[in-house]
């Protein structure tokens, strides 16, 4: 290596290396002497010369009133290296105190493609954690129906479990579902699963965002359980009248309810009310329920008592039933509200409404009449 670059190298300037070298080929010098031989001014090499003699690289002497300067062996190098190594040895603990240590940051990477999206889409097979789902399914359905086929397969086999927030009433294997309002219907589908959060926006072409971070995905999932199995949520249309039904003989032993009437039932339609009677009845869940006693509600049911099997029905005037109808679980109870523009029903989880409404409708039951 070049003498003059592994000086510099050392921490000396370029001006203080030509000094230094010059003074080990001529000798004692003065600074006069060694301006000329470097062709810089005298102030300047004296300012050169002060700082080389700071650095311990120079010493002086005076002959006849004059100073003049002489260079340090060019061992002198390595004690000062040596010297500043056991300094930094000595400050090393003070300073490893100090550093504080950089917080990794999350991976961010996009998928602006489908064949990209899809690569980010079987991470979450390979990674075989609980999936979150907050958004849309029926949108990943659409856009890749032949690749959501085989992704979903693949979760089923490896039994891969999937909790779903969505406006959308879904239905698949291995899999809980909690609906969303028509108000908080979304466009996009947010995965978290083990420390990934992966968002895709469905357009022409489907654009994913892929997040590795623990601190994001365990906010992520926070946020979802805040929002997973609300005590009170409100269910719109049909699709949400037949929601309800299904939910309510769910993990209990009898379903019960008052103000029941022909013109609920052409509202959640005949077609349904059989199909649920076959899930219930296969589910073991005895049925008790108080409808109106008027004709046409009494000729609706009537024939229904005898046809499906655990189904009891009462009837009581509807002054006494009020203007709603009542329907109860062992956990839930469910406000069914229905008017000619509009249907909607109100579902609560809390277990003292579950209770009084419980107790109010064996009240009624007492009082109403085959």
């Amino acid at each position: 290596m070049n003498k003059e670059i592994a000086l510099q190298q050392f921490g000396l300037t370029y001006a203080e290396v030509r000094v230094y070298v010059t003074l080990l080929q001529i000798g004692d010098a003065t600074a006069s002497d060694i301006a000329k031989r470097t062709g810089a001014n005298r102030t300047f090499t004296y300012d050169r010369l002060k700082k080389l003699s700071e650095s311990g690289l120079v010493s002086f002497i005076i002959k006849d009133n004059k100073k003049y300067f002489k260079a340090a062996p060019p061992s002198q190098l390595l004690s000062l290296l040596k010297e500043r190594e056991e300094q930094i040895k000595e400050i090393l603990p003070e300073l490893e105190q100090l550093k504080k240590e950089q917080e990794k940051g999350p991976e961010v990477e996009v998928y602006s493609t489908t064949k990209g999206v899809q690569t980010a889409l079987n991470l979450m097979l390979k990674e075989k954690k609980l999936i979150y789902l907050h958004g849309s399914l029926s949108l990943f359905q659409e856009k890749m129906s032949t690749y959501f086929t085989i992704w979903n397969s693949r979760r089923i086999k490896e039994k891969i479990k999937m909790k779903i927030l969505s406006s959308e009433d879904v239905i698949l294997e291995h899999t809980e579902t909690d609906l969303l309002l028509d108000e908080e219907k979304l466009v996009t589908s947010t995965f978290a699963f083990g420390e990934y959060v992966l968002t895709i926006m469905w357009g022409d072409l489907p654009i994913g965002i892929l997040i590795k971070s623990k601190e994001i995905a365990e906010n992520t999932v926070a946020f979802f359980n805040t929002v997973w199995n609300r005590p009170v949520k409100i269910y719109l249309g049909v699709t949400g009248i037949q929601r309800a039904f299904r939910e309510l003989i769910q993990d209990t032993k009898e379903f019960t309810g008052f103000g029941y009437s022909k013109q609920l039932s052409d509202v959640y339609t005949v077609e349904f009310s059989n199909k649920w009677h076959e899930e219930r009845i296969s589910k073991g869940v005895t049925t008790r329920i108080i409808a109106f006693d008027e004709k046409e509600t009494r000729i609706y049911f009537e024939p229904r008592i005898k046809e499906k099997k655990k189904f009891s029905v009462h009837f009581l005037s509807k002054e006494l039933q009020g203007p709603a109808c009542i329907t109860l679980s062992d956990k839930m109870v469910a406000t069914f509200v229905y008017t000619e523009k509009k249907f909607h029903v109100i579902v609560n989880k809390n277990k003292e409404t579950v209770a009084v409404y419980k107790k109010y409708f064996e009240e009624l039951w007492k009082k109403a009449k085959v």
